[in-house]
């Protein structure tokens, strides 16, 4: 029990919404928290699911994705370690408005309504680590709709890779498939613009990672100047 607990307090320092907690409100934290382990493709919450509380990814990778009748699917968002999901229901018992399945076997951290709102109310510096969370994910949702909504596919993907990048790479960590997914594609419409965008040398494909070589005309392609322009 207590080499337990001892691993339910080293998660909880390891979470960076809890950093500017003191060590007796992360005991606090160790004391409250509830850790579950999520099989790889599990669900966690489906559309009409209720989840309560707030929710931090240990390890692993989790979607939040739409399905359709016809059982297409459209993922929202990738979440890793270290990040919070389920935020509408951090303050109240709803329902989800989409579902989360797990990518692969993930560990995941549950903290019930009313502890969190106690140790909100002693440390105000997790509410606004909270809002900037929330502010992020509301604007990366605006810029999904926009790029599913009004751009084509190259776009899609200047924008992705712009905004996922880190020194000139991105490390997608999913199958192409799940990454279809994400820019609303087929797979085999995503495989042949990646390969438009490598011949032209804007990329380099690297197995599960992208090179960015040319951010110039990246940046054109995310604004549309390739389909203005007729390019092939």
């Amino acid at each position: 029990m207590q080499q337990e607990h001892q691993g339910v307090a080293q998660a909880v320092d390891s979470v960076p919404l809890f950093s500017s907690l003191d060590e007796a409100q992360k005991r606090l934290v160790a004391q409250w928290a509830v850790i579950k382990t999520i099989g790889g493709g599990e669900q966690l919450f489906g559309g009409k699911g209720v989840s309560k509380g707030l929710h931090v990814l240990l390890s692993g990778r989790i979607k939040l994705f739409k399905a359709s009748e016809d059982g297409k699917e459209q993922t929202i968002y990738l979440f890793g370690p270290g990040e919070v999901f389920c935020l509408c229901s951090v303050f109240s018992d709803e329902h989800l408005p989409a579902n989360m399945t797990a990518l692969e076997t993930s560990q995941v951290l549950t903290l019930a309504p009313k502890h969190f709102e106690q140790l909100a109310m002693e440390d105000p510096m997790l509410l606004l680590r909270l809002l900037r969370v929330m502010s992020r994910r509301l604007k990366e949702a605006m810029e999904l709709i926009d790029a599913l909504s009004l751009k084509q596919i190259p776009s899609r993907l200047a924008a992705y890779f712009l905004s996922h990048a880190r020194s000139g790479r991105v490390c997608l960590g999913i199958t192409h498939k799940e990454f279809a997914k994400i820019i609303g594609v087929t797979p085999e419409a995503l495989s042949r613009n990646l390969g438009k965008m490598a011949r032209k040398g804007v990329i380099e494909l690297e197995g599960n990672e992208i090179a960015i070589l040319d951010e110039m005309q990246l940046q054109e392609c995310r604004d549309g100047v390739w389909e203005r322009g007729g390019a092939d």
